[in-house]
Formats: structure tokens, sequence, C-alpha cells
């Protein structure tokens, strides 16, 4: 009789190493999906087709990443490009040409003729913004997530080994029960 209690434990044990094996993969998946995300905002900037591939449960998130990313981005490299453009618009030729920290950096926003490229000082502003904010703002928040399945997953692996411990112990006493319960002639 001590068997088939032990069968009976033996089955649910199965069906729970069963369930566990599949959140397992589930949070895999998961944390696959989130490193994708991780990497395709690291350099700040997130395409539509990068956004289909983070799976339904960020893409809220990678929808509000790059609207708000892009209208932070754009102020402040507007910002930027408005300040540089009134320092480098009242340097004159000769402190232009005898500073050569200020003529290194300003020589990245002149043209050829001289005159003051904005739309470049613009966009250089504009994708270090992006970058910025994806560091300071959403990296923050997908590393503690990260961090939180992690943890979730390592304890779910330690649940999953006992049980299938357990198993094993169990499939052990079932065949010693049957065994010592044999009828020998």
């Amino acid at each position: 009789m001590g068997w088939v209690l032990l069968s009976l434990r033996r089955n649910e044990l199965q069906s729970s190493i069963q369930e566990k094996q599949y959140e397992l993969l589930q949070l895999s998946n998961r944390l696959r999906k989130l490193a994708n995300f991780s990497s395709s905002i690291g350099d700040g900037q997130i395409t539509p087709s990068e956004i289909s591939s983070v799976g339904s449960e960020l893409f809220g998130d990678a929808l509000d990443y790059m609207g708000y990313s892009n209208e932070a981005a754009m102020e402040a490299a507007q910002l930027q490009t408005d300040y540089y453009s009134t320092a480098y618009s009242d340097v004159t030729a000769e402190q232009y040409y005898n500073n050569p920290g200020l003529s290194a950096q300003a020589s990245l926003y002149f043209d050829e003729t001289g005159a003051l490229n904005t739309e470049t000082m613009y966009w250089e502003f504009y994708e270090q913004a992006l970058e910025d904010y994806a560091n300071t703002v959403i990296m923050p928040k997908l590393k503690e997530l990260e961090t939180e399945l992690q943890n979730e997953k390592t304890e779910m692996e330690a649940e999953l080994e006992s049980e299938e411990a357990e198993l094993e112990t169990v499939k052990e006493s079932i065949s010693q029960n049957i065994q010592n319960s044999t009828i020998k002639l």
C-alpha cells in the first residue's frame, strides 16, 4: 500500500518538475529579450524592427523609450547647439587659431568656408543625448529588472534541483517497497 502513496507523490513531483522547467524556459526567454533590448538601446537608438523583437512584456517600455528619448535628446541637443553657436560666434579668428583646445573642438563644427555648421553640431549633440538618456534613465531600470529575473531563475533552479532529488528518492523507495511487498515462495 505504501508504494501506491509513493507513486502518487512521484506523479505529483513529475508534474511540478515539468511546470518548473517550462517556467525556467520562459524566464530564460524573458532574460534573452531583455538582453536584446539592452543591447538595442546601448547606442541610444532603437529601430521599429528592434522594438518588435523585444516581446510583449517590454514592447510598451520600448515604445516609451523611443518617444521620450527622442524628445529629451532633441531638447538637449538644441540647448547645446544654441549655447555653442553663441560661444563660437563670439570667437575671433585669432582666438580660434591661438587656442589649441578651442580650435580642435571648434574645427569639428566649422565647414571649409569658415562658417559654423550648426546642423552637424546639432546631430552630434543629439546622438550623445540619446546615449546619455539610455544610460541614465533606461539602463538602470533594465539592470534592476534583469537582477529580479536572474534571482527568480536562480531560486527556481534550486527548487527544481530539490524536487528532482526528491523524485529520485521516491522512485528508489517505490522500487524497494514493491520488492519488499512481493510474495516469495
